[in-house]
This record gives structure tokens, sequence and C-alpha cells, in this order.
């Protein structure tokens, strides 16, 4: 399924499969080959899946396959890993004829798809199921999942509608988002027990969330490690993750074993390990390989590097990509830490793509891979791109661009910068957006500017997704009249709010540090009188109720109060939500 953009359609050739399905939670967002079916546009199949279910059948014909690009703020997903999918399958098969699977894709993309744990705004008469008999407190269950995952088991007659109407305000989740429950309610099915599947349920919901890169004490929950072939040294995980990953898959479950936590370990930090980027990502390839020794090998690896940190890492073991200009180089300014290197590059076969950088003793770095530099997103994008088609082109062409580039500085004005665009349409574009969305594009070179220097200070137009996307649309159309038009307009719109916006938060960041310069004033001299009246014999904590000082703390908090009722607020809120609309 897509999400949010028509799709342009390009001229490809045959494809080849990807390495991997990209079935939900999974999403592609870079220009792919996808399968459809004759009556459905929207209904989505992949390569790998197509390769694997259908091309060696008399039902591939049927299928036609488009080159899609969504867009540069869309994604897309296969619809047709499910177990749902793959019940009709045997079934169209048997008759060879499509018209069941046709017919479901058709009905199912009326439904909104699942959203994870992130959940369902309510409205548009959303539909959601419960157990029969509220055994399982608590659990529901959206549509998508009981149409993709129920109705394929034994267990379609113990959920029924839930009842009462979702408010439109309110956000549900759904549980069998939850992959160990998704996994438990097809195995018990294949067992008819149901029972075993509601213990199952009741268990996992009761469990804490992990806690992903914060530390939660040992005593807070059960932790795992392997023990077969052996156990990783620095290694944790927590059990939501234990049964979300592995739990439900016997032949790899039974390598893992809790971990022993003593009197005195009870309120040590842990750190669950597939909270981390490059654990999670080890895990996220190799799983589905289902070679647990293979895993093993690179997991004990990542857990003996130091963690990828925010602050950086000094003296750190780091890796470079190599210049496709020149080999005997790697790009500047762009560094893969140890743990990174391997979880990302070593385990997926890309290693060779990557040097070992040398820096002076003492040098601190931080890792482009982690969650919180600058161009993560960019690179994450490009390389899932690189993993997924096998075509490292994109990712090398990409970072060696943009590693070096300054990064967006969104609605910040620079001067004596180098542009992209048509000042003329108060369209301005920096290097690093022009770079990362505008580079090869059909319209690349329609712009008046072409990284020219102007002294004078602009801002970034294509910082937004809605601006991006806007040029999306405009390349889809082969003309920038409608980009342009769009930028005069949000340029107009921008004058009209966000001069006032700023001039109020000024105001208001003023003064507030003048209340907070009087608050500072105010203890000290609270401090400096109580401890005179200790020395005197006084007491010190009856100083802090005499009138001026009751009257000094009423008043700043007055003032605060008003800072936060100020009648202006109301306007703001007002143009912000205006700006907010076009930006």
């Amino acid at each position: 399924m897509n999400n949010l953009s028509t799709p342009q359609l390009s001229f490809h050739p045959s494809p080849s499969a990807l390495r991997a399905c990209p079935s939900s939670p999974e999403c592609l967002n870079f220009p792919t080959s996808w399968y459809r079916f004759p009556n459905s546009d929207d209904f989505l199949i992949c390569t790998k899946c197509f390769s694997s279910k259908l091309a060696h059948t008399t039902l591939a014909p049927h299928f036609r396959y488009d080159y899609l690009d969504f867009g540069p703020c869309s994604n897309a997903t296969c619809d047709f890993n499910t177990p749902r999918i793959s019940t009709l399958l045997q079934h169209a098969l048997t008759s060879n004829s499509i018209r069941p699977l046709d017919t479901f894709a058709s009905q199912r993309m009326s439904i909104q798809s699942c959203q994870g744990t992130d959940g369902m705004k309510g409205g548009n008469g959303k539909k959601w199921f419960r157990p029969a008999a509220r055994e399982i407190d608590r659990f529901i269950c959206c549509e998508a999942c009981y149409e993709d995952v129920v109705l394929a088991t034994n267990f379609a007659s113990y959920l029924i509608p839930y009842g009462e109407e979702q408010p439109a305000d309110a956000t549900w989740t759904c549980d069998l988002a939850i992959p160990y429950l998704r996994h438990q309610l097809q195995r018990c099915s294949q067992r008819r027990d149901w029972s075993e599947f509601v213990q199952a349920a009741r268990h996992r919901m009761s469990l804490p969330a992990c806690a992903g890169t914060t530390a939660a004490y040992a005593s807070s929950r059960k932790w795992y490690n392997t023990i077969q072939p052996s156990p990783i040294p620095n290694f944790a995980i927590c059990e939501a993750c234990f049964l979300d990953r592995v739990g439900w898959r016997e032949e790899w479950a039974r390598n893992f074993t809790p971990v022993t936590i003593n009197v005195y370990q009870m309120t040590a930090q842990y750190i669950c390990d597939l909270g981390l980027s490059p654990m999670r990502t080890c895990w996220d390839i190799l799983f589905p390989q289902a070679d647990f020794y293979k895993w093993h090998h690179y997991a004990f690896i990542v857990a003996s590097k130091p963690q990828c940190a925010k602050d950086g890492i000094t003296d750190g073991e780091w890796y470079g990509l190599t210049d496709p200009s020149d080999p005997s180089r790697t790009v500047e300014n762009f560094d893969i830490c140890a743990a990174c290197h391997v979880g990302w590059n070593e385990s997926a076969g890309l290693g060779h793509l990557f040097r070992r950088l040398n820096f002076p003793p003492g040098t601190t770095r931080m890792c482009d891979f982690h969650p919180s530099a600058a161009r993560h997103t960019q690179y994450e994008r490009r390389w899932n791109q690189m993993y997924f088609t096998y075509d490292v082109g994109p990712f090398i062409s990409y970072v060696s661009r943009a590693a070096s580039l300054p990064v967006c500085q969104g609605k910040q004005r620079i001067e004596n910068a180098y542009w992209y665009g048509d000042p003329s349409a108060s369209l301005l574009i920096c290097p690093y957006c022009f770079h990362d969305a505008v580079h090869g594009t059909q319209l690349a070179s329609a712009f008046p500017l072409q990284n020219a220097l102007l002294p004078t200070a602009n801002r970034c137009s294509l910082y937004s997704d809605r601006m991006r996307q806007t040029y999306s649309d405009a390349c889809k159309s082969g003309s920038l009249d409608s980009l342009l038009a769009f930028a005069l307009h949000r340029e107009e719109v921008y004058r009209e709010t966000m001069p006032q916006i700023e001039a109020f938060l000024l105001r208001q960041k003023q003064q507030m540090d003048l209340l907070r310069l009087a608050q500072q004033q105010r203890s000290q001299q609270i401090g400096i009188t109580a401890m005179g009246r200790a020395f005197m014999g006084g007491n010190a904590i009856v100083h802090n109720y005499d009138p001026a000082v009751v009257l000094s703390t009423i008043n700043i908090n007055s003032q605060m109060a008003k800072l936060d009722s100020d009648p202006e607020r109301p306007r703001m809120l007002q143009l912000e939500a205006r700006w907010k609309e076009v930006e």
C-alpha cells in the first residue's frame, strides 16, 4: 500500500527481486518496481514476494508491474505478505483463478492499514474488534489486522465488533501490531487452542514496553542473553523484545536464557541492546535468513565495540566510504563507528565498500549513522535503498556529494551563501536540499539560479515535506509553474505571519529572562539573610515566610502567569496555524 501520493510511472526493464519483503512495519521510500493486480492499483506486491510466490505459477501472467515513484515524502509497503493472502493464494492456485485474490485486494484497499504502535485516530467509521468473552482485558484489534490475520485462523468467531464507536479525538492502538501476539495467534490457531493464546496475550500485554536507548533498572523486568553457542558479554534484551523478536520462533528461542540478577545487581541499570540501532539493524538483516549462528557471530562483535553515542566516541574505531572519484581516498566528513559498521555494513555483506580510518589520539568523532546525526535520515534512506536493491550506486553517489555540504538551516536566514532556484518567485534552495531532493530529477536544470553566491540574507524554501512534495508534483507535470506559484503564495503568508510571531516570541523570552533574573536575585537574598539569622541564633527557615519574601514570590509568580495568559497568544496561534498550512 502506498502512502500519500499518486505514483509516477516510468519505463523500467524487467525487475530483479528485492533482497527482502518490505511488509509492514517496514516500508520503502525510494522508486522501485512493484507488481499489481489487474483491478487494483493501490494493492502492491514487492518483487521479492512475486519472485518467491507467484513467478513460477500459472497466475503470473495476470499481474502487471510498473516502476513507481511515490514522491519524496511518501512510502510504500508490500501488501501481499500476510496470512490471509497465503490462504487465498492456495485457493487461487487450486482453482487456477486469480479472482479470489483480485476481489480481496480491491476490497482490502478500502480499509486503513494498521498503524502499529503509533495508533489510529477515530472517525471515518473505523472498525475495531475485541474478544467475545472479554477474557483479555483491554485487547482490541483493528479492521486491517482482522482481515489480514484473524480471518486466516480458526479464531475468527472468538473476536466480535468492539460495540462502541471510537471518539474522533481518541487514539487507539491495535494489539495485533505486537509481533508476539500476531505470531502466537497463528501458532495457537494451528493447535486450535484459544486458551493458550489468551494466556500469551495476558502475559505480553502486562510487560513494560522496551525503554529503547533509556536505561532501566535490572529489577524492573526480565532480561535475556544467549546461552548457545555462548553468552554474549555486555549483552541483554528486555523480555518484551525477546518475545516480539524471537519468543515465537522456537529454533531461535531455545538459544536464549533469562539473565540471573542477584540482590546486589537489582539497582544496576541495563539498556536493551535491541533498542540500539547497530544491534537492531543486525537482527533485522539476519533474522529472516534463519541463521542463528551467523547472527550470534556479528552480535558478539557489535556488543564488544563502544556504544554509538550522540556525544561521540573518543579514540574510537572508525570507517569511511571509499571515494568513487579516487579509490585511494575516502569521502571526507563521513565517519561510521565500529558498532554501526559491523551491525549495518558487515552483517549485510557491504563491508567491502568501507575502509578503516585513522585519527590522532584524543580525537572525538560522532557517527553519521547515529539517529541524532544531522544527516542520519538521508543516509539511512539511501542505505536502505542500497540494501534492498543490491545497487550501491545511489548510496555512494549521495554520500560523496552530501557529506561535505552545510546542513540546511530551515527558516533561518543565511548571508553570503550559495543557492539554487528562482529569486523572482521567492524560491531559493540551499545546496544540501538541492542535492537531497532535486539533483537528478527531471526539472533540476530548469531553475535560473544554479549554485550562485548571493550576499543577501536568504532562507531555504525546500526544507519541508510539503515543499518537496510540491516539487515532486511539478516534476510529474513537467513544469515548474505550479511550484513557483505556490512559492509566491507561501512567501506572502510568511510575511503576514512569521514576523509577528517572531516578535511576540522574542518579547516573551526577554520578559521571561528578566523574571528568571529576579528569581535568582530573590533566592540569593533569601540565602544571605537566612545565613545571617542562623549566625545570630535565629530561625533560618522562618525567614521564607516573612511578608516581604512572600510578596516578592507572589509578584514573580503572578507575572509568569501573565506571560502564559498573554491576550496576544490566541492570535499568534492563529497566525502560526495559517503558516503551518503552507510551510
